[in-house]
């Protein structure tokens, strides 16, 4: 038995912590704490103010695309750092009209399901939300951050 590499916790740990590094464990840590972020939000809007769930999905849509654009930039895709500002704009605009498909379609399932369907809203905005993050992720790797190859 000694000196035969055997699987212990540390071993466990180090795997982990690799996924957690790379850009799909990242994306999903920071996707997991964006979708919180609108999660809390919406129901905010929607029990404390009485909104409509579209209304309230709408408002607490802004907050969480700044938040996902941020965390995105800097650790899930990383982004190319030291640009002018106007490269950070056209990045943010790209993200932002991205994030408006996305966004749309979220208000959108969440009207149907909850405005007018009257199915649960918590329940409904967790299977939403768990559509939009695969949607986000597709668009985000695919058009708003791409390589550094590909960027320069």
């Amino acid at each position: 038995m000694a000196g035969k590499p055997g699987w212990g916790i540390t071993d466990a740990w180090r795997m982990g912590v690799r996924l957690v590094r790379s850009h799909l464990g990242l994306y999903v840590f920071f996707g997991v704490c964006t979708t919180a972020l609108n999660f809390v939000l919406f129901l905010f809007c929607f029990h404390v103010f009485g909104w409509s769930g579209w209304l309230s999905n709408t408002v607490a849509w802004w907050p969480s695309v700044v938040f996902a654009w941020w965390t995105n930039r800097l650790w899930v895709f990383d982004a190319r750092r030291g640009v002018s500002a106007w490269f950070l704009l056209k990045e943010l605009t790209a993200f932002t009209g991205s994030r408006l498909f996305t966004g749309v379609t979220d208000v959108a399932l969440i009207w149907l399901t909850v405005d007018l369907a009257k199915w649960n809203e918590i329940a409904m905005k967790i299977v939403v939300g768990v559509i939009v993050v695969i949607l986000n992720y597709v668009v985000s790797r695919w058009f708003v951050f791409r390589s550094k190859k590909e960027v320069a």
